[in-house]
């Protein structure tokens, strides 16, 4: 306690030697640190409190999935034209011929990108055109 009366006035903070600089120093950040965490601990405390008082939604139940409607004719021409697709990109980008490559599944991946992101993307594309 003596090391924060030395560091209230500045004449006798010039006549401290090193260490005890040195160690008003550490008392200073300790002190510092220790406040930062009990202020989190504060905050963590208040926001379970606050979470426990609003509580939370119960999640909607799972819905059962969808059962697989039959692939019409179309379809499965469609995914022949696909496959011949992606086969002739894959030979392009490879460098290789197309009977050297075998596509055996494609699967879709469902896009998750938020709309901005997809519009962005879209507008790079366009402008490279």
């Amino acid at each position: 306690m003596e090391f924060i009366k030395l560091l209230a006035t500045h004449e006798t903070l010039n006549t401290m030697s090193a260490s005890d600089k040195f160690m008003a120093g550490l008392m200073v950040a300790v002190i510092g640190m220790a406040i930062t965490f009990l202020a989190l601990i504060f905050l963590m405390l208040m926001i379970k409190v606050l979470s426990n008082l609003v509580g939370t939604k119960p999640k909607a139940a799972a819905q059962p999935a969808a059962k697989a409607a039959p692939v019409p004719v179309k379809a499965q021409e469609d995914d022949l034209e696909l496959v011949a697709v992606i086969t002739a990109a894959l030979a392009a980008s490879l460098g290789k011929p197309a009977n050297q490559i075998v596509v055996k599944n494609i699967v879709r991946v469902p896009d998750t990108k938020p709309t901005w992101a997809r519009l962005g993307l879209t507008e790079q594309i366009n402008q490279q055109l």
